[in-house]
């Protein structure tokens, strides 16, 4: 836990660099477009980290796996794959793919948050 937070901690001063590098240093050399899903791109596994870092942080007070973060860090690398692919040189089978893994979470989450919860209860 000590490593994954130090990690979205370098992580954090990595993408605070490449703002400043970005947007200040070299304005004018770099497309805007790119620069933005460069950063997109860190920005989504920033939070990614912090995600894993919670959950684990839940785990070990817990010692519960809680499902549905999991799914939600699912969604979001999800997320970031679909924001930061490039449409022009990815074969339309990828997108299928990606498509498939996000219903497949989505309606795993639902069905989740559709189920009834049982907190305690033991049977006798």
């Amino acid at each position: 836990m000590i490593l994954l937070g130090l990690v979205v901690i370098i992580l954090i001063i990595y993408l605070i660099w490449e703002m400043l590098d970005k947007f200040y240093f070299n304005l004018g050399t770099e497309d805007f477009q790119t620069g933005i899903f460069s950063l997109l791109g860190v920005f989504f596994i920033v939070l990614v980290g912090v995600e894993l870092l919670e959950t684990l942080k839940m785990y070990t007070k817990e010692h519960v796996v809680h499902v549905e973060i999991v799914l939600l860090v699912a969604l979001i690398v999800a997320a970031r794959k679909i924001i930061l692919i490039d449409y022009t040189k990815t074969p339309s089978d990828i997108f299928f793919g990606i498509a498939a893994i996000v219903i497949a979470i989505g309606v795993s989450y639902y069905l989740l948050k559709k189920s009834p919860r049982v907190i305690g209860s033991k049977e006798k």
